[in-house]
């Protein structure tokens, strides 16, 4: 009897072996998920403000460019992104009305754990129509 008792044990050892194979592929994989995640958050947050600073133009003309950069930074700042450019270019007066252009970009590298680094640059523009001075 003693004799199973010990082959159940060795059993319990090849488990335990067996964890320790497939642990570090198994926190590779959840560590990405989140790193994934945490990007595809950041990217939907900078075209949200992009769309609220769009929005401020739309009610207020006379907004510059700096005045929507510090919006759209103010609004991504709670995620702690820092490196986020704004730029606005407005089409001429064709046939009554202007259109403003607001463009975002930002850069960041996804870093996973145990495989490498990808930079991504994300871009976000936004057109909106604005009344004719």
């Amino acid at each position: 009897m003693s004799g199973s008792r010990s082959f159940k044990s060795d059993e319990t050892a090849g488990t335990a072996v067996e964890f320790a194979l497939v642990a570090p592929l198994l926190m590779m994989f959840l560590l990405g998920i989140v790193v994934f995640g945490w990007s595809m958050n950041a990217m939907s947050s900078v075209r949200y403000a992009l769309e609220e600073s769009s929005r401020a133009l739309q009610l207020k003309n006379s907004l510059s460019q700096n005045e929507i950069e510090a919006m759209v930074k103010d609004h991504v700042r709670q995620l702690g992104l820092q490196n986020v450019t704004v730029s606005l270019a407005i089409d001429q007066s064709d046939g009554g009305f202007r259109m403003a252009h607001v463009t975002a970009t930002y850069s960041f590298v996804v870093d996973l754990p145990l495989i490498d680094q990808y930079p991504v640059n994300y871009n976000a523009s936004i057109t909106v129509p604005m009344a004719a001075p």
